[in-house]
């Protein structure tokens, strides 16, 4: 089953959406790519923007999964991150920082930037409620986007034929 992690800036309707990375996405693995780990260790937004654009461009010429750009539009069949397994975000504010959420996620969790731990506990309390209604509270509030008019353009390159 293929992992989903999307990213953003800012939480609820008015959050801005930096992209999405699809196979081999969790959090711990994100970790282990320079650019997945400068993300999730940002202390600023336009460092996490910044980071996020790499990490992106680092996903697909890896080759570790597909990445999905805002200008290709919004990759999935589905109008909010609520059925993803990741949501990770930079939050402004008193509580500022790199935060996270599962999806169906009831809280988003700060990540320490001197010590990055993904939480053990992050996904929907009730998972057959989730199952149900992804975006049902007490899922964290997520823009919600309309399908693409156009096909999405995947990034991931083709392995090489020898």
């Amino acid at each position: 089953m293929a992992t989903r992690t999307d990213f953003y800036i800012g939480t609820g309707p008015n959050a801005q959406w930096c992209g999405s990375l699809m196979f081999a996405c969790h959090p711990d693995n994100l970790l282990k790519v320079d650019d997945g780990r400068t993300a999730l260790t940002s202390r600023s937004p336009a460092h996490f923007r910044k980071a996020v654009e790499n990490l992106l461009t680092v996903w697909t010429i890896r080759p570790l999964g597909a990445a999905f750009l805002p200008q290709r539009g919004w990759p999935w069949a589905w109008a909010t991150s609520h059925r993803n397994d990741w949501i990770i975000t930079f939050r402004t504010g008193p509580d500022g920082g790199v935060h996270m959420t599962a999806g169906g996620g009831d809280r988003w969790h700060r990540l320490d930037p001197d010590n990055p731990r993904p939480p053990l506990r992050c996904g929907p309390p009730d998972f057959a409620a989730w199952l149900r209604n992804p975006t049902a509270p007490p899922a964290v509030p997520l823009p919600f986007y309309r399908p693409p008019t156009v096909p999405t353009i995947d990034l991931a390159l083709r392995w090489p034929e020898f």
